[in-house]
């Protein structure tokens, strides 16, 4: 059947309504601007024999037959007119007489069609999204659209809209999906999110319209609003005797605690069917208005039943409290206590602490003072009509080395620790201890300052809330929340008396998040209800962290009006809400009484990032597990590392069970957004020997060499705007009954652990003396022996300094025997054509510049290292170095090879002569962009540490200046480059700080380059026609590696569609008696390997030796993104959408043994592991993220 149509032109669209031939009919978009409607028709040639209806019946029993193109022909019945731009999708009502189309122009149109076709007219036309509509909907009355612009709207038959819905985010919602039958729009976006929504409670007047609903008499969704009982005794507008509210606490989903500036506390009993019962409480007086109050509802010690704790405090400084008892039924004030705990004006906040009890409440004034008062045992009363009174006492004083108003706390009881968030965005911790608690000693009130502060926790934005919880005998974790949208993490080490920050978390839709609620009673590694609660504006906002949705949004006006909030077990069934406007109380309520409901919205696929994934990797519980052990822990447990385009860093879970994703977690975001390009996992310690007659025996009989097991599993991520960022790895340990189980150490968690990026002074531009740098090669690599100590070169800016970024990073973590702190060397490849060898000195988080690797004639697009062992593995994940060599790819098509042993173990050797007596880092959060301190400064080693010789009076020959800090480090003076300083300046450190003092968080740092040059030991050129786009390194084990022999397998892919393999060996070289080893020589060339062709080198003590195995010209029919082998097989994925496995056999040949289909568009990247002897699972990531499964056959074993 052809359809001859005057004008060829491209259809975006078409749709199909019929059920049969004889009513067919087919409407298609054109760009146009024009809907073209056809039908099917007979020809009227009388060659063609038989009817439609006997043709149709025919085919009905003949099923699988095609109808001959000879008897039917398609029908123009009408050109549908009307949209200014092209025609996106189309959507026939159930009738087939309404059409609706959504158009480039922004707008749907509701077209009537005649029985005939021929006539037609627009009904109405939707306007109301403000960029294009990609995909619409009809049922009935109801119409959806779903555009460009994020939102999706339900419009009438008449043209009204009903109802926006704004969940997704990024550049659109493709497309839109209606079930009637249980009312649930589904929606998918650029965002890769499918969300679910309830449209029975995004709809308030379902039944006009005849807009169909689900009715469930379970669901409670409540709006109503409360006057207290004296508001209505006044007439029009408030005045300075009017009664107004100036507290609201809910203890209940109905019931709410009020209190008035006249002096009353009321109760509110909430009924079902919106009738308010109120119960008079309490009366302070009306000498001055009630200015705060807080509610703490405790299980009673003798009945068991929940009651109710009230404080209460007026502008004379007055406080009052009281015991509410059975507030469900007839609520009554059955203890009570009044107190002057402040002068006039000077009572700002009164806090209950949830973990001290009822016997223990904090007062706070504006100058950072907060008292902490004890009840008494009650007086006993003359009548049983009089309420008890209880005495009070004032035990302690909390002064605020800021001066600042508190405005939240937490305390450990445990731990002895009150944690306090002021004002100002800062943090404060007192010791808090059992004997000024619990002490029956009436004597005067203690002093008590703070032994540990952070400065700017949440920039200069308030502390709205803090939580405390205990995971280690000495460990507390701290968690705040604050104006500036954030919520923070922090670690308190009682055992060091220390706070530092651990981690982020940014929640954009909210511009204050007042706290943070989590089900205690969640079980899995990831909890499903934890919210956040704060505002956006004027709107009150629950945003479920997990699922990235929101469950409520109310428009109350901000959160300076009074208001409060509870929720239920589940936030997005059981949530109320209360807020003041104009006097009145409006109350918003939700709550499903059955526990079997289904949540909405939902969102699905959130382990898709939304934007293309440029990198991801494994995350092992431990990378050293020998295939033969059981990983049963391990392969219920598998997690995923991915980086992204938005500059997102996510760890998602893959069920192994159900052979799907299960969980997404979001680790943190790049500063900015900026784009994640190369992440990299580190689980290994390579234990480093600087004493040369070290024995392995000796060596492996010391104890103790590591100070924090935790930091032996790093993440480390590279991107846009050369950020690279730290995150560490924690498994932590659970509380069982009071003890810590280790059974339960099995969760896999990461924290934010340091954020570098160059200030504007510091530039990593291409170093301008070409000459130097050739003269570096001729001399074998390695700079001229005048300048061996130190080669500085003024770095001259560059105005695309703001384009450069971060393309790839390979790390490994190194400790010294002895020392009780390790190093992450991490290697970071530019788009600027450098390589730069930076290390990270935990648990310091200090960051410096070690080499820069030159020269490079293009940017390197790939990173490998190999660490040469020279004893056996000592325990775990322990390894000992030797050699450090990396392997970089270039756009050129060349690979070369450095030899950085020199560097590290210089580095390394300077560091174990120093003693560093705090980390400057400890103290700083990472940029948001949002009232945060952002930032870092720049120092070298020198100005952070003390010679252990020298003392104090002198560091490392450098003298100090006056005016030292009271923190414990030395702030030097570097007065221009003296010769004599830079002789004893640490070698192997980046930079010299010229009079700065260390510890100064706004001191500006002036900064110097002085980086040391590695030269290659080889570049091989063309190795690939074009760029190498991936690397990937396994170790060789077969019966010719011993402990004095380790050869290593190199695979690369590049844009030419080619895979190469190459092979490395060592050997130790044969040693004569009295014959000294000769030292480390580096030979820079530049010459071709050819497949059979070999590289001898001698490297210190070992011989290496460079051999291509083999090179597959036509790996991929497009360019080769991603590679991972083990030294038996080899997987390699593409542009073309293919997974490709290959057999490593002995000789160095690789042998195709079978290819899979990716359904990821572009795939990016790609990870493997081996989960058993034959058993590998590969992720692959692009636009989106897809896991396969790879049984190797039975007559391929490894090692065969």
């Amino acid at each position: 059947m052809f359809s001859p149509f005057q004008k060829r032109c491209l259809l975006y669209s078409m749709r199909i309504w019929g059920d049969d031939v004889g009513s067919l009919r087919v409407a298609s978009g054109t760009i146009f601007n024009e809907v073209l409607v056809w039908k099917v028709g007979c020809k009227a040639d009388p060659d063609v024999i038989g009817s439609l209806t006997e043709d149709l019946l025919h085919l009905t029993s003949h099923e699988g037959r095609q109808l001959p193109y000879q008897q039917y022909e398609a029908v123009n019945i009408c050109k549908l007119i009307g949209h200014e731009g092209s025609i996106f999708r189309l959507a026939w009502s159930a009738d087939g007489f309404k059409l609706v189309s959504v158009s480039d122009d922004r707008s749907a149109r509701i077209w009537t069609l005649g029985a005939n076709g021929s006539n037609h007219v627009v009904d109405s036309v939707l306007f109301g999204h403000s960029a294009r509509i990609w995909d619409c909907y009809i049922f009935d009355s109801l119409i959806i659209t779903a555009g460009e612009d994020c939102t999706c709207r339900v419009w009438g038959m008449d043209g009204t809209q009903l109802t926006r819905i704004r969940e997704h985010v990024g550049r659109g919602i493709w497309r839109c999906l209606y079930d009637p039958d249980a009312a649930l729009l589904v929606t998918a976006g650029f965002d890769s999110a499918i969300k679910v929504q309830h449209l029975q409670g995004l709809l308030s007047n379902g039944s006009e319209g005849g807009i169909v609903e689900v009715q469930d008499s379970t669901v409670q969704k409540e709006e109503f609003a409360l006057y207290i009982p004296n508001f209505r005794e006044h007439v029009g507008l408030l005045n300075s005797k009017s009664e107004y509210v100036r507290c609201l606490h809910f203890s209940r989903e109905d019931s709410l605690y009020v209190a008035t500036n006249n002096g009353y506390v009321y109760h509110a009993k909430l009924y079902d069917t919106e009738d308010v019962k109120w119960t008079e409480l309490l009366h302070i007086g009306e000498e001055g208005p009630i200015v705060c109050m807080d509610l703490l509802s405790h299980c009673s010690d003798v009945t068991e039943d929940i009651e109710n704790w009230i404080a209460v405090g007026n502008g004379k400084g007055t406080m009052v409290i009281a015991r509410v008892v059975d507030d469900v039924l007839n609520p009554r004030v059955e203890l009570t206590s009044t107190w002057s705990a402040e002068p006039e004006r000077q009572l700002l906040g009164t806090y209950w602490c949830k973990s001290l009890g009822p016997k223990f409440l904090f007062t706070s004034d504006p100058r950072g003072t907060l008292k902490l008062w004890r009840l008494f045992n009650p007086l006993p009363s003359v009548s049983q009509d009089v309420m008890r009174r209880c005495c009070v006492s004032l035990i302690a004083e909390f002064r605020s080395c800021f001066g600042m108003r508190i405005m939240c706390l937490d305390a450990s009881v445990e731990n002895e620790v009150l944690v306090c968030g002021d004002i100002r965005g800062n943090l404060l911790l007192f010791p808090l201890q059992r004997d000024i608690l619990f002490s029956m000693s009436t004597a005067s009130e203690i002093n008590i300052s703070p032994f540990s502060n952070f400065r700017g926790a949440h920039g200069i934005s308030t502390v709205c809330s803090i939580s405390v919880a205990s995971f280690g005998p000495t460990q507390l974790e701290i968690h705040s929340t604050g104006g500036d949208g954030c919520i923070c993490y922090f670690e308190h080490d009682r055992s060091r008396h220390n706070l530092e920050f651990v981690g982020i978390k940014q929640v954009k839709e909210l511009s204050t998040v007042r706290s943070i609620f989590t089900n205690a009673d969640q079980q899995g590694d990831l909890p499903g209800s934890s919210c956040a609660i704060g505002f956006s504006s004027s709107d009150f906002i629950i945003w479920n962290l997990f699922s990235e949705t929101k469950v409520l949004q109310v428009t109350c006006g901000g959160w300076r009006r009074p208001h409060s909030y509870f929720l239920g077990d589940v936030p997005e069934m059981k949530n109320c809400f209360a807020y003041v406007k104009d006097g009145i109380i409006y109350v918003h309520r939700h709550w499903v009484t059955t526990g079997e409901r289904v949540m909405y919205p939902k969102n699905l696929h959130l382990q898709f990032h939304g934007r293309e994934i440029h990198t991801l990797c494994f995350i092992s519980q431990d990378s050293s597990c020998s295939l033969n052990e059981k990983q049963d822990i391990f392969s219920e447990m598998i997690w995923v590392a991915t980086g992204c385009e938005d500059g997102t860093v996510r760890l998602t879970r893959y069920a192994s069970e159900i052979e799907n994703w299960s969980t997404s977690k979001l680790l943190g975001e790049h500063v900015g957004g900026s784009a994640v390009r190369s992440i990299f996992f580190v689980s290994r310690l390579h234990r480093m020997v600087l004493d040369e007659n070290a024995t392995p025996d000796s060596v492996n009989s010391e104890k103790g060499f590591l100070e924090d097991p935790e930091d032996l599993s790093l993440l480390i991520s590279v991107g846009a705007k050369r950020v690279v960022t730290a995150w560490k790895q924690k498994s932590k340990m659970r509380i069982r009954e009071g003890t810590f189980d280790p059974e339960c150490n099995i969760r896999n968690d990461f924290q934010w652990l340091s954020t570098d990026m160059p200030t504007r002074e510091r530039n990593h531009g291409k170093l301008q003396n070409n000459k130097k740098v050739s003269e570096m090669v001729e001399n074998g690599g390695s700079l001229p022996s005048e300048d061996k100590r130190s080669y500085s070169e003024p770095c001259v800016p560059d105005k695309c300094e703001n384009d450069w970024r971060y393309l790839a990073v390979t790390a490994f973590l190194v400790q010294v025997t002895g020392t009780r702190c390790s190093v992450c060397f991490v290697v970071v490849a530019c788009s600027d054509a450098t390589v730069t060898l930076r290390a990270l000195l935990l648990p310091y988080r200090l960051w410096f510049d070690v080499a820069l690797l030159t020269p490079l004639s293009s940017p390197v697009l790939a990173l490998q290292h190999i660490i040469v062992p020279t004893y056996p593995p000592l325990q775990g994940n322990v390894r000992f170095g030797s050699r450090y060599i990396i392997i970089s790819g270039s756009t050129d098509g060349s690979i070369a090879f450095w030899d950085l042993t020199e560097h590290v173990e210089n580095f390394m050797r300077q560091l174990s002569a120093v003693q560093i007596r705090k980390g400057l880092d400890s103290q700083k959060r990472p940029r948001t962009g949002r009232g945060s301190q952002g930032g870092r400064q720049w120092r070298s080693l020198g100005s952070q540490v003390s010679n252990k010789i020298t003392g104090d009076e002198q560091l490392l020959g450098v003298p100090v200046s006056k005016g030292k800090p009271d923190n414990g480090l030395c702030a030097t003076t570097v007065p221009g480059t003296d010769k004599t300083v830079q002789d004893h300046t640490l070698r192997g450190i980046s930079h010299l700080v010229e009079k700065t003092h260390a510890f100064s968080p706004d001191t500006f740092t002036g900064i110097k380059e002085v980086l040391h040059k590695a030269g290659p030991l080889d570049i091989f050129k063309d190795v690939h026609q074009s760029g190498v786009n991936c690397l990937h390194v396994s170790d060789i084990k077969g019966p010719e590696v011993s402990d004095s022999r380790f050869t290593f397998c190199v695979l690369s892919g590049g844009d030419d569609q080619s895979l190469n393999c190459l092979r490395l060996d060592f050997s130790l070289k044969s040693m004569r008696p009295g014959c000294e080893s000769s030292t480390s020589e580096q030979h820079s060339t530049t010459g071709s390997l050819r497949v059979g062709g070999h590289v001898h080198y001698e490297v210190g003590n070992y011989d290496m030796r460079f051999a291509l195995l083999d090179k597959v010209m036509s790996a991929h029919s497009s360019a080769v993104k991603g590679v991972w082998t083990d030294g038996c097989w080899v997987f390699s994925t593409g542009l073309d959408q293919r997974i490709r496995c290959w057999h490593l056999e002995q000789q160095g040949k690789l042998t195709e043994h079978k290819h899979m289909v990716v359904s990821v568009p572009e795939p990016e990247a790609l990870d493997a592991r081996a989960c058993g002897r034959n058993h590998y699972q590969i992720a692959v990531a692009g636009r989106g993220m897809q896991m396969f499964d790879f049984v190797a056959p039975d007559d391929m074993k490894v090692g065969k």
